[in-house]
């Protein structure tokens, strides 16, 4: 089962202005978030069965519709960065981390949930929210975790973890 950002991790990550005011790390250098939100979409067997699926476990499947909308879900996965129990400094992740990152779990959450009928569709990575300063500049002041996205042609299921 996917690991979902506790609360308590969530509520770290949306600190109000004032705290992020008095904190000692200035505010435009709140750290992105380790985690990656996989958005996993509904599905349906399509079509005669695979000839070689006996071998290969594929499955002739397309994107399952409800009111012409797919029907999709966020995965939230908390990434760790496992060389720092080899004695390693800990990387701290970006978003060219991120979506390298995400672009092998997407494959990885298909294999894993070969008996679901939910396959893997996008990724997204941490969202910033900016303050903008009386001079122009902007201060990254915290992070947020996108939905599903594509209101238009998706349904995003109830997310509990938000």
């Amino acid at each position: 089962m996917p690991t979902k950002l506790s609360l308590a991790v969530m509520a770290g990550l949306l600190l109000p202005l004032e705290a992020v005011a008095q904190s000692p790390i200035p505010p435009h250098m709140v750290p992105m978030p380790a985690a990656i939100v996989l958005i996993v979409c509904k599905t349906v067997v399509a079509g005669p069965p695979d000839q070689n699926a006996e071998y290969t476990k594929a499955e002739n499947r397309e994107w399952a519709t409800e009111h012409a909308m797919m029907v999709c879900r966020r995965e939230e996965v908390q990434m760790y960065d496992r060389a720092v129990d080899g004695g390693a400094d800990p990387q701290a992740f970006n978003a060219q981390r991120c979506q390298r990152s995400a672009m092998m779990l997407g494959p990885q959450w298909d294999a894993s949930h070969q008996s679901s009928s939910y396959r893997f569709w996008r990724v997204a990575c941490p969202v910033p929210i900016v303050r903008k300063n009386e001079d122009g500049s902007e201060d990254i002041i915290a992070w947020k975790l996108p939905d599903c996205g594509h209101r238009d042609t998706v349904v995003c299921e109830v997310d509990t973890a938000i």
